[in-house]
């Protein structure tokens, strides 16, 4: 009986080392394939942001061909209308170019300039902003930029409002300096996910079609002219109070002939030629200061997809006066 029992313990004792022999397999296993997963990952993200930052190249290339071609730019270039779409050693990579110029430049308004100030009134009455939500955030931009303490105002924010913040915001102080991303807008008093909604800075959709809207803002590091010859609708209407909807879309057919209905490419040669079509539809003494035909700055999305890894890169580019372009900033991620 006793000789019995002890073969009992043992078979229980030698099932319980196999059962933690087998966990423990298991679990080196296991392990194993989360870092061989890992590890691949990490390969796979390399090599995505090698081929976009390889995408950046490509189009400095291609901005450099547009510069020596010609010296305006416009959406029937191909550097806008021909997307990159190529096929890459275990996966894709699509790349994509976009004026900035024909947005507005919210460090414009740094240079307080009346004209500027001006039009990103009428651009934020047009996206049916209230009168009150325009000055508050036109106030709270202006010192959120400027290097003073003194308040635009009584709508404006120093650094005095910034430190008496309380839970669940930090308190922190302005910036005193230009604008370095449009997310910054989350730290300024007055804009609020509603606000920065209207504005098409957080996504926004059409809602009779559903679409995405364009967006309409930008941040550059210095004072920025308006291409005419990119800026949509929206920045459009905001250059002259008598640019209304239907001549805003006349601007656009006249000079993206192409991409609307096949016709002519028309874009503006000189902003002289622009003001003279705004007189012959009979828009008299238009003020076309900060308006140009050209464009130095440019955003490059570049989307690389290996294996299950995907990742975006946007880049900033700038084109100096011989047509070099260089990167002066890179982020990844959503934009």
């Amino acid at each position: 009986m006793k000789s019995r029992q002890q073969n009992g313990i043992a078979l229980i004792t030698a099932l319980l080392i196999v059962t933690l022999a087998t966990t423990a397999a298991i679990a080196i296993t296991s392990e194993l394939q989360i870092e061989i997963r890992r590890n691949g990952n990490i390969i796979h993200h390399d090599q995505a942001y090698i081929y976009a930052v390889a995408a950046e190249d490509f189009a400095r290339y291609g901005l450099k061909l547009d510069h020596d071609a010609s010296k305006i730019d416009h959406l029937n270039e191909l550097w806008h209308i021909i997307p990159v779409a190529e096929d890459i050693e275990g996966g894709t990579l699509e790349g994509r170019l976009d004026d900035l110029q024909g947005l507005f430049n919210l460090n414009n308004l740094a240079n307080k300039k009346a004209l500027d100030k001006e039009r990103f009134q009428r651009l934020l009455k047009n996206l049916e902003l209230t009168s009150e939500e325009s000055q508050q955030i036109i106030a709270s931009l202006l010192d959120w930029m400027d290097a003073d303490q003194t308040s635009e105002l009584a709508y404006g924010a120093e650094d005095d409002y910034y430190q008496g913040l309380s839970e669940p915001d930090r308190a922190y102080l302005a910036a005193n300096q230009l604008l370095s991303h449009l997310s910054e807008l989350r730290l300024i008093k007055g804009f609020t996910n509603g606000i920065l909604q209207k504005m098409r800075i957080l996504p926004a959709v059409d809602t009779e079609t559903g679409e995405a809207l364009p967006t309409l803002f930008t941040v550059l590091p210095e004072y920025t002219e308006i291409n005419i010859n990119t800026a949509p609708v929206e920045v459009l209407k905001s250059l002259n109070i008598k640019i209304s909807d239907e001549i805003a879309q006349q601007i656009v057919s006249r000079r993206d002939g192409a991409i609307l209905d096949g016709g002519d490419v028309t874009p503006f040669e000189t902003v002289e030629d622009f003001k003279k079509y705004l007189e012959s539809i009979s828009i008299k003494n238009a003020n076309t200061e900060s308006l140009s035909v050209s464009t130095q700055y440019f955003s490059l999305n570049a989307k690389t997809t290996i294996g299950q890894t995907q990742m975006n890169l946007y880049s900033q580019l700038k084109r100096n006066d011989k047509g070099i372009s260089t990167v002066i900033s890179r982020s990844q991620g959503v934009h």
